[in-house]
């Protein structure tokens, strides 16, 4: 009885002969509602553990964790602001892939997103602090990549293309994009709306299992904790019907 209590599902999977082992809780990417394979299997086994108790139903929660769903969603936002920007068309549908800072579209496009959300003069600021790391001509042979002073002709290149004067801009692209992905306003129900959508995607795979809908009660979108960067779980419940 006190192993059903505290871990129902392993319990169960025991007693009925399926593994039932961390079935409760179902994992998916931080900002995602895509069941992976694994956590397909683990609820064809949670569907198999339902067809032999008929007295049980389940509860599932559209969980989400502000933390790292928040963060995922502000990420992949300021993705797509930067390919629209670069003139990057991405289907419906279409995950918007990392910043390639070697790609002068995207670097230009990361400036002139900045600009148009913190001003010109918040982007003038940046660059002028990447560049005010840069050492002295005396000490640039053993200063890090990122500090060494440039070539009169790199600079004048760089100020045409709006470049800070720095040998390395990655640090400086690094600190536009962090600040445009801390700052992003996400719309209001974004997570509880993806919590939702889990709990929907949870469902139809146990439907296709063969779990009658009416055994399998979605529930509205809940916030949980889960660090940024951790796959956030989603906690199914058992109870008797």
């Amino acid at each position: 009885l006190t192993k059903i209590v505290t871990a129902p599902f392993r319990a169960l999977g025991a007693m009925l002969g399926v593994g039932g082992d961390k079935l409760e809780a179902i994992d998916f990417d931080p900002g995602s509602s895509v069941l992976h394979p694994p956590e397909r299997e683990k609820l064809k086994q949670v569907a198999q553990i339902l067809s032999k108790r008929d007295s049980l139903k389940l509860s599932i929660p559209g969980q989400y964790s502000p933390a790292a769903d928040g963060a995922a969603l502000r990420a992949r936002a300021v993705r797509i602001d930067v390919a629209k920007q670069a003139g990057i068309e991405l289907k419906a549908g279409e995950e918007p892939g990392p910043l390639d800072f070697g790609d002068r579209r995207i670097r230009s496009a990361l400036r002139e997103v900045y600009a148009k959300r913190f001003g010109d003069a918040e982007l003038d600021k940046a660059k002028k602090a990447a560049e005010g790391s840069a050492p002295a001509a005396s000490a640039a042979s053993s200063a890090p990549p990122s500090q060494r002073s440039l070539p009169l002709w790199q600079r004048a290149a760089n100020l045409i293309q709006g470049e800070p004067q720095v040998a390395d801009a990655a640090p400086f692209y690094n600190r536009l994009r962090e600040r445009l992905e801390r700052e992003h306003a996400l719309p209001a129900d974004a997570l509880k709306q993806l919590g939702e959508e889990r709990a929907k995607a949870v469902a139809a795979v146990l439907a296709q299992a063969g779990v009658d809908p009416a055994r399998a009660s979605v529930a509205a979108g809940e916030a949980t904790d889960s660090p940024p960067g951790k796959p956030v779980p989603l906690k199914l419940g058992l109870a008797a019907r």
